[in-house]
């Protein structure tokens, strides 16, 4: 059974959407293009920008949902 709940309009449940915004969020956070996958208590991201090392796109990356932003679950979730 799943925990992930929509409310009757389609609208994400407050558990989908725990991201809570810091101050010192400009400074902390790597941008994300979108969330790719789902599984558990995670989200699969595909990160913005290139490895500077490689060249190439960062890897795919799984990471907690409270750390998505509300945009970047709503996306995912159409």
């Amino acid at each position: 059974m799943s925990t992930e709940r929509e409310s009757p309009a389609g609208e994400l449940s407050e558990f989908e959407t725990q991201f809570e915004p810091r101050s010192n969020d400009d400074d902390a956070l790597w941008e994300v293009i979108e969330i790719v996958a789902e599984r558990g208590k995670k989200y699969r991201v595909r990160w913005a920008g290139n490895d500077p090392k490689t060249g190439r796109p960062w890897p795919l990356d799984w990471v907690p949902k409270h750390d998505c932003t509300d945009h970047l679950v709503e996306e995912w979730k159409r």
